[in-house]
């Protein structure tokens, strides 16, 4: 049986793929369950310094939750509170990754794919992908945390469009609206996607876990002045670090850098 997960190393970069093209990626329960082990994994690697999420085919990033899991996972109040913990982990264990995550999304990104790409630092799509909440077309209702992550990117108004329409909106307004930073052609998604993960993963990893940590404070508190100073001296450390010694070396001696992620 082929498996719907797929992780493939290649050099500094992890690639995380929804291998279930012939459902366009619908992510099933079981998938969801796996998912914080998975990344757990990658987050521990020391070889991976980033990691790209995507899709199986030309068809799709992730249609959504798989339908015709419902019946079995999401029947009853107690069930559908199983499943959406585990959406939750799943999506609370991507957002959480120490490393930079990169969603290469083609094709439909509704429902749980999309929630799940939100969750990625950077997204990049394809010019034919689609971005939609169908939510309210199944009498289903997304929690606060994945939809305080879509207002985040793209505002209130844009996120209530979302959620009380159920529409799709095109690539181009995904870029306009912020849920997406770069649109390439089809043909050159996952060579794009490449590249970028490659370009990020050549950065100082100290550097890439501050910032991402900075993001997550600033989320959290709202403003620089309102960071418990505890979380602030994440900044000591990384000054202190064998990568920021490294950068000002390699700038004094003008040759590329060599970060040891430490």
């Amino acid at each position: 049986m082929t498996d719907d997960l797929v992780v493939e190393r290649d050099g500094a970069v992890a690639t995380l793929t929804l291998n279930r093209p012939e459902q366009r990626n619908a992510i099933s329960y079981d998938m969801w369950v796996r998912f914080p082990a998975l990344l757990a994994e990658l987050d521990a690697d020391e070889a991976v310094r980033a990691v790209v999420l995507t899709g199986a085919g030309e068809k799709a990033f992730s249609a959504g939750a798989d339908i015709k899991d419902f019946e079995e996972t999401r029947s009853t109040p107690e069930r559908a509170r199983n499943y959406r913990h585990a959406v939750n982990e799943a999506c609370d264990a991507l957002n959480a990754l120490s490393k930079p995550t990169i969603a290469a999304i083609c094709g439909y990104c509704l429902g749980g794919g999309l929630e799940l790409a939100v969750c990625a630092d950077l997204r990049i799509a394809s010019a034919d992908a689609q971005f939609g909440l169908p939510a309210a077309k199944r009498g289903i209702a997304v929690s606060h945390a994945h939809i305080d992550r879509l207002m985040r990117l793209v505002g209130p108004g844009e996120a209530a469009y979302f959620m009380l329409t159920g529409r799709s909106v095109s690539a181009e307004r995904a870029l306009a609206s912020g849920i997406v930073s770069v649109v390439v052609d089809g043909d050159a998604l996952m060579e794009e996607a490449r590249a970028l993960a490659e370009e990020v993963a050549s950065l100082s990893p100290v550097s890439h876990r501050t910032h991402k940590q900075v993001i997550r404070d600033l989320l959290e508190f709202g403003a620089a002045d309102q960071v418990p100073a505890e979380k602030a001296s994440i900044m000591d450390g990384a000054e202190a670090s064998e990568d920021f010694m490294e950068g000002v070396r390699s700038f004094r001696e003008k040759r590329p850098p060599d970060f040891p992620g430490r």
